[in-house]
């Protein structure tokens, strides 16, 4: 019962990581065409997505498997990206905002090095687990 736990630790730290770099991704898109006439703002859906993902892990667990110890397959096809049409900013209809991009860029480097720091924790318990096992 242990295995299944600490190995859905790994699967739901790792889709977050996958959403944070592809949001990651997608703000710097966004930063790089805030003077490109037409161009609308995107953003990396989560909620939505992370729902998604929930309801298909038991069919990814049963189909995508070899062998029950292996981790699940990254999920990060499954991240959907919508376009912010509503908006504009200025007269060319480009609707970045580059103050919140960069706002939005610094509230994504914290979640993902958070993230990064939960995955490098839970892999240290691990070892320590293991290496005082043996003694």
């Amino acid at each position: 019962m242990r295995e299944i736990i600490s190995e859905k630790i790994v699967s739901e730290l790792g889709f977050g990581l996958d959403w944070a770099a592809k949001r990651q991704r997608t703000i710097a898109n966004n930063i790089a065409n805030v003077d490109t006439a037409g161009y609308k703002r995107r953003d990396v859906t989560f909620p939505e997505t992370l729902t998604q993902a929930a309801k298909n892990q038991d069919k990814e667990l049963s189909l995508m498997r070899t062998h029950e110890r292996h981790l699940l397959p990254s999920t990060n096809e499954d991240l959907s990206t919508t376009v912010h049409m509503g908006t504009s900013h200025r007269n060319d209809g480009n609707n970045v905002d580059i103050e919140l991009e960069t706002a939005e860029l610094a509230k994504n480097s914290l979640y993902y090095n958070a993230l990064i720091e939960r995955v490098g924790g839970h892999f240290r318990n691990l070892r320590m687990v293991i290496s005082e096992g043996r003694r």
